[in-house]
């Protein structure tokens, strides 16, 4: 099992988040949802629990230039990745500690909303929608996803047993937290009761990969906050961790690199 002996991805948690996790999931949804609104040129544009900023940095590779692009996390970590990742590209953006359901902007300050892999931690999701629909112009596009359960998301699942089994039952089930919110009918009245209109929800299966599974297994659970812990098991103890995340991924996973469907719904909504 040799090949993956190093230590474990140093840097915050966030750093290590950005690092493994954007790329191969984040960034791919971010890119599902700049291409379902289509944001314009001159939009005034609110990046909700941003994390390290994924959303903007598509909206900006895509080539579209925002009148206004703040991103909102309660995260301090995340938002100071997502500030140098920000200055690294050139893109001009702000970006603020604050909750989704106590934002700090006026009434209809902007014209999208994009939320991505957020709302199912949200612990008011209600008070989160009614300030959703406060800051956005009348007609102003909203975009969120929300991934589905486990079952469908053979990558979360695998890793929710790896965790359980060399870090704790609380680490494992952070993980299942990701896919908790998987019930349609309330995630439409939700937006109902928060006076959206134009709701579609629609499950959405994106095809994601990794040349290097070992790799990707070893940054994705040092991606997760558990990553300290994991960081100071001895080498035999996360080779053997990474063995078992890579045989719980079973077709997934080729013997060298990964291939898995990630299924979220995909939630567009008008103000």
């Amino acid at each position: 099992m040799g090949g993956h002996d190093e230590p474990a991805a140093s840097g915050s948690f966030a750093e290590r988040y950005d690092a493994t996790l954007v790329p191969v999931i984040f960034r791919p949804w971010a890119r599902e949802l700049v291409r379902r609104i289509a944001p314009k040129d001159g939009d005034r544009i609110l990046d909700l629990a941003c994390g390290t900023g994924a959303v903007g940095r598509e909206i900006c590779a895509s080539g579209i230039e925002p009148g206004v692009l703040i991103g909102a996390d309660i995260s301090e970590d995340m938002l100071q990745v997502a500030r140098s990742r920000a200055s690294e590209a050139g893109i001009k953006a702000e970006y603020l500690r604050a909750s989704a359901d106590d934002l700090p902007f006026p009434d209809h300050s902007f014209d999208v909303v994009f939320c991505q892999q957020a709302l199912q931690f949200f612990p008011d999701r209600a008070a989160a929608l009614h300030e959703l629909k406060r800051v956005l112009v009348p007609g102003g596009r909203a975009a969120f996803c929300v991934s589905r359960k486990l079952e469908l998301n053979p990558l979360l699942k695998a890793q929710a047993a790896t965790l359980d089994r060399y870090a704790s039952t609380d680490a494992g089930n952070a993980v299942r937290a990701i896919c908790a919110f998987d019930d349609a009918q309330i995630m439409r009245r939700l937006f109902e009761d928060a006076d959206m209109t134009e709701i579609e929800i629609e499950s959405v299966t994106l095809t994601l990969s990794h040349p290097d599974g070992r790799a990707f297994a070893q940054g994705a659970m040092g991606g997760m906050h558990t990553g300290d812990k994991m960081s100071r098991m001895s080498a035999e103890s996360r080779n053997e961790s990474i063995e078992h995340f890579m045989t719980g991924l079973g077709d997934c996973f080729d013997g060298k690199g990964i291939t898995f469907p990630h299924v979220s719904y995909v939630v567009t909504a008008r103000a």
